[in-house]
């Protein structure tokens, strides 16, 4: 790994402000999808698309975003990201074609920040790739939880465009510290930014942890989307269930600071992998029984809080310390997020039809125990080999 760049003494805050814009944006959605609903005079039921089409910008741009910042740089396509985000976030709450667009641009925006945080810290901070991406993780878990937990009375008191609002400006705040690092933005023809790097799609081992990370990605994103209505269906109120949605990130933020710590000190995070497979394969069990309690829904959100984040935050760990230079970085985590959050866009859209085709969950939260057990098996086989 190259020796250690000189950077912005904001690096460090724009990092973790760069995490804390990572979930919340779309994470918070889903608990007031009724409102906006009524808003724009449509059914609920065709928003569903509204975690659905990030994933689908994660998965198509993510290459995109690879070769690009190989261009221009990852300083420089960062920031045009976060006023990217700031406009199309704030987009969202003037009609619903602007709030489709505006959740494109959105998706655009994580894509660059999901792709180039982890080049960038393998780049400026090569000895301390485990404790810098356990903070941006944990940013990213503790404010995705945040949002989560208070769009709903945000909405209650004012409305929710209010909170897409307050959701905008801390965009805005994040491209303005930002600003600071450009100053040391490479762009092609110096050092990394014009180093090509390997051909991951030609690495066997890439592709295993690709598909780790697809079916991890395809349990997270189908309990953000299904949690709060599952637990609505099984008795809880509107206010308890967006309290299970948050405290289904809030559980998560100790093991997203600690498992990238844990795993730039392990040889082999096969341990890690199953710890995490089992924990999210107990949550997906434990919803097919339908129990009016509160407290039996926080085990399931713990469960699989503890289970997606531990898996979500040691794939982006693994970019790093699989790989000998950031642009290896880079280009690995390009390649695993595009194809990866393809198969995670399915996640949400198979759960909810096979709920509405069934009018029960029990056929789609077999799914979800099939994709976690699969992320189990794809992750142990990633480890066979210390580098991609």
């Amino acid at each position: 790994m190259e020796k250690v760049k000189k950077h912005s003494p904001l690096l460090i805050l724009g990092l973790l402000l760069l995490g804390v814009c990572m979930r919340m944006p779309i994470t918070s959605i889903p608990s007031v999808i009724k409102e906006i609903a009524q808003t724009f005079h449509v059914a609920p039921t065709s928003l569903g698309i509204l975690t659905t089409i990030p994933l689908l910008c994660f998965g198509l741009l993510s290459s995109v975003v690879s070769s690009t910042a190989q261009r221009i740089g990852n300083e420089l396509t960062l920031a045009i990201a976060m006023v990217l985000m700031f406009i199309g976030s704030y987009l969202r709450i003037i009609n619903f074609t602007l709030l489709m667009v505006g959740t494109v641009m959105v998706g655009m925006a994580i894509t660059c920040i999901n792709v180039l945080l982890p080049a960038i810290i393998s780049d400026k901070y090569p000895n301390r790739m485990g404790s810098v991406t356990g903070m941006y993780n944990t940013a990213m878990t503790l404010f995705a939880a945040i949002g989560a937990y208070t769009i709903t009375p945000i909405t209650h008191q004012s409305s929710w465009q209010t909170a897409v609002i307050i959701i905008s400006a801390i965009a805005l705040v994040t491209a303005i510290v930002w600003l600071p690092n450009l100053k040391y933005n490479e762009r092609g023809g110096n050092n990394i930014a014009s180093e090509a790097g390997t051909n991951m799609w030609k690495k066997v081992n890439a592709w295993w942890l690709l598909l780790f990370f697809g079916f991890q990605c395809f349990v997270f994103y189908s309990a953000v989307a299904w949690l709060p209505t599952i637990s609505m269906d099984a008795g809880l109120s509107g206010d308890q269930a967006s309290l299970i949605a948050g405290l289904f990130q809030l559980f998560a933020i100790p093991f997203a600071f600690t498992v990238p710590v844990l795993a730039a000190k392990m040889k082999t995070r096969r341990s890690i992998t199953a710890g995490a497979g089992i924990a999210s394969m107990l949550g997906t069990l434990m919803m097919l029984f339908p129990v009016n309690s509160f407290a039996y829904f926080c085990v399931v959100a713990f469960l699989l809080g503890a289970g997606s984040t531990t898996t979500f935050v040691l794939a982006m760990t693994l970019f790093g310390l699989k790989t000998k230079s950031a642009a290896d970085t880079r280009n690995l985590s390009g390649m695993v997020q595009s194809v990866g959050y393809l198969i995670a866009a399915l996640g949400p859209i198979v759960v909810g039809s096979l709920n509405a085709q069934t009018h029960g969950w029990t056929a789609s939260l077999i799914v979800i125990f099939a994709a976690a057990f699969l992320f189990t098996i794809f992750g142990v086989l990633a480890e066979r080999h210390s580098y991609i």
